[in-house]
Parts: C-alpha cells; structure tokens; sequence
C-alpha cells in the first residue's frame, strides 16, 4: 500500500475532523520506547513516521510531551509512516490532549 492510498483511504473513513502537526513522540511497544515523529491528529487517531518497523494491529501507547498518554491500535502500515487509532472515547483522548486538542471535534 502506497502512503497516496493511505491519504485517500483516511479522507473518506475520518470520523473526526484532523490537524496537521509536527511533533517529537514516543511509542511503547512490548516494553520498550520507540523515537518517532506525528504529522497529523484527530481525536480518533494519529498518523506518525517511524524508523522502526511496527506490525499493523500492534498495541502501542503514544506519548506526546507531557500530555498525551494513549493507547492505541496500529490500523495501518505504508512507506515509513503508520496510522493509530486511539481506543479511548473522544471526549478523554481530547482532555489529554489539552491544547493541543483546539479545534478538534
């Protein structure tokens, strides 16, 4: 799967409307803390670059700065990037999110 299939794919399945952002996060993953970059959010989920590989429908906790702290499903896998979705209700993902959150409904 191409990374212009994946856009095209989460253009017409976002429930949630998504923010482009550009942020240093952290993913746990079987114990241990991977280095990775997020590109866009919304309270449904995250699209993030990695430079290790992640299996599609692993389990993570995403971590951003001090405010996010989540868990999620790794939904998707192409060219270095992969896709979460969040497994917590919008309304808790928003308040852990804090700021960052603005204009996400």
């Amino acid at each position: 799967m191409s990374i212009n299939d994946v856009k095209n794919i989460l253009k017409t399945m976002c429930k949630h409307n998504r923010r482009s952002i550009d942020l240093p996060a952290m993913l746990g993953i079987d114990g241990k803390l991977v280095l990775c970059t997020a590109y866009d959010m919304s309270l449904g989920g995250m699209r993030l670059k990695v430079k290790t590989p992640i299996a599609e429908n692993s389990n993570v906790i995403i971590k951003i700065r001090d405010k996010l702290n989540q868990v999620a499903k790794v939904v998707w896998v192409a060219e270095g990037f992969i896709g979460l979705n969040f497994q917590e209700n919008p309304k808790t993902v928003k308040s852990g999110l804090g700021v960052l959150a603005t204009n996400l409904n």
